[in-house]
């Protein structure tokens, strides 16, 4: 039985910590032995900057990936291999840059394709579920697999979340951040209703959350308050610090840079929630 799991990443508000928090819980999964895929899912390709790599510079990337899999899906399986780039921090890597921007035009291509000619093809066809297919045969390879979503280009996100088990939210621990999570939510239960009905919301995370000041108290009250009976909000915030700042110069996670910073120990701590997931 396949017991891995797909995670997505995502908030449609910048600056939450998304590709922090993508990076950090996977290191931190990969310590606890486990067999960690991180997919950047942002045609700023920020998630493959702050492992070290420059994104412009890398040939096979998720956008060959998506690509390949909408013109010659019978290809796939000789892509994937040079796609993945086995990282010195224990993870696994699929890369992206500029040209994920292509991909998502073309997927947006052909959904209009689809739309006008009232064309509904099988499931794993559809437009929304590219990235579900692709991510499919890789199940077998890994225990979790995290994506990194942008901001723009809904239709990669869309294609995220109809190929992942789980949701993480993360939130930056202030008021006006946390209007980003309705939206968040929503999306999601479009998704659920179209294309994936076993996706679930893992989780509110909050970062940059620093445990003094009284303002940081008070949006982590509220959110538990608005969105705990329905929503799960990790245990523990992710505590700011500047060194989280420093880590994509040296093309390392937290847990590598400064092991034991008190924002490491909020990722070793989300790692542990993220593995009682059902």
């Amino acid at each position: 039985m396949n017991h891995s799991k797909i995670i997505s990443v995502s908030n449609q508000k910048g600056g939450v910590g998304k590709t922090t928090t993508a990076l950090n819980l996977g290191v931190a999964l990969a310590s606890e032995n486990r067999r960690i895929l991180l997919v950047d899912n942002d045609p700023q390709g920020n998630l493959t900057a702050a492992l070290g790599y420059t994104p412009g510079a890398q040939k096979y990337t998720l956008s060959k990936l998506l690509l390949t899999m909408i013109d010659s899906p019978e290809d796939i399986a000789l892509h994937i291999p040079r796609s993945v780039i086995h990282t010195v921090n224990g993870v696994d890597l699929i890369p992206a840059n500029g040209r994920l921007a292509d991909a998502a035009a073309r997927l947006q291509i052909l959904q209009l394709s689809q739309l006008s000619a009232n064309y509904f093809p099988e499931e794993h066809l559809a437009c929304e579920k590219i990235m579900a297919a692709l991510l499919s045969p890789l199940r077998k390879e890994y225990d979790f697999i995290i994506i990194d979503c942008g901001l723009k280009h809904e239709l990669l996100t869309i294609n995220a979340l109809s190929a992942s088990d789980y949701c993480i939210i993360p939130v930056q621990a202030h008021f006006l951040a946390s209007e980003g999570i309705p939206d968040v939510l929503t999306l999601v239960k479009s998704v659920r209703q179209r294309f994936n009905p076993h996706l679930e919301v893992a989780g509110i995370l909050l970062t940059m959350y620093q445990s003094r000041p009284q303002l940081c108290k008070s949006v982590r009250e509220s959110v538990a308050e608005v969105y705990g009976e329905k929503y799960h909000v990790f245990e523990r915030p992710i505590e700011q610090t500047i060194r989280v700042a420093e880590c994509p110069a040296a093309g390392k996670s937290i847990l590598e840079y400064e092991p034991q910073n008190p924002a490491a120990e909020s990722y070793r701590n989300l790692a542990q929630e993220v593995l009682r997931l059902g």
